[in-house]
């Protein structure tokens, strides 16, 4: 079961020690969870303009302390149709997990611009707060 558009950010995930899996459904199907507080990790694909995306890349490459000062001044980020960035993202339910990539729309595809960032706790909060309604 994938949780976004990124096949590398699920294997990632699958492949991180604070992160467990329980498959349902004969195998079929799987619930990922962050370990230390048991929360389902959900997903999504966020797409972002120009200017929007150019933030997210600048936030997932600053320290945890920074990305905390910078995302407690900012609003929620829109979504853009048809956007040239595309957000990638996983969360705990309880926002203390997060996991973020993006990507840039070139050459007819979308490719990474950024690692993928783990963050957990008040990073993962300030980041979510501005990525989910």
């Amino acid at each position: 079961m994938s949780l976004t558009n990124d096949k590398e950010m699920d294997d990632s995930l699958h492949n991180q020690s604070n992160i467990s899996v329980k498959k349902t459904f004969f195998g079929l199907k799987e619930t990922l969870f962050f370990n230390p507080t048991k929360s389902k990790i959900d997903g999504g694909d966020l797409e972002l303009d120009p200017d929007n995306g150019d933030k997210i890349k600048e936030l997932l490459e600053l320290p945890d302390d920074t990305i905390c000062q910078l995302t407690s001044k900012m609003d929620h980020l829109l979504p853009a149709e048809n956007g040239m960035y595309d957000l990638s993202y996983c969360y705990s339910q309880d926002h203390k997990f997060a996991a973020l990539q993006l990507t840039k729309y070139m050459s007819f595809e979308y490719r990474p611009v950024t690692a993928i960032r783990f963050v957990e706790n008040e990073t993962a909060e300030s980041l979510l707060r501005i990525l989910l309604k």
